[in-house]
């Protein structure tokens, strides 16, 4: 065989070998891609096991404030009510 007919019958090969490292060369840039996404994925998810945790602690603190002024209220109202009581008892207008 010549020269010629040599490189006739394995130029198909050489492009077929090309066109595989281009496919591999796509495939790891894919994987890398793939990679990343899988990460950042598992980040976010952490992320938002964290925001639940905190929304989860302000909710409950937010609850306790609320019990306190709820307490707070009715100690004032209480108070108002043992003072107008007070003065009714006291004879009102007329002891003073």
């Amino acid at each position: 065989m010549s020269e010629a007919q040599v490189r006739t019958v394995f130029a198909p090969l050489d492009g077929t070998q090309a066109m595989f490292r281009q496919i591999e060369v796509r495939m790891s840039a894919v994987e890398a891609s793939l990679g990343m996404l899988e990460t950042e994925r598992a980040v976010s998810e952490e992320k938002r096991k964290f925001m639940d945790a905190r929304f989860t602690q302000i909710d409950r603190r937010l609850e306790r404030i609320d019990g306190h002024i709820s307490r707070l209220v009715w100690l004032i109202i209480a108070t108002i009510v043992g003072g107008v009581v007070s003065f009714v008892v006291k004879g009102g207008m007329a002891g003073l």
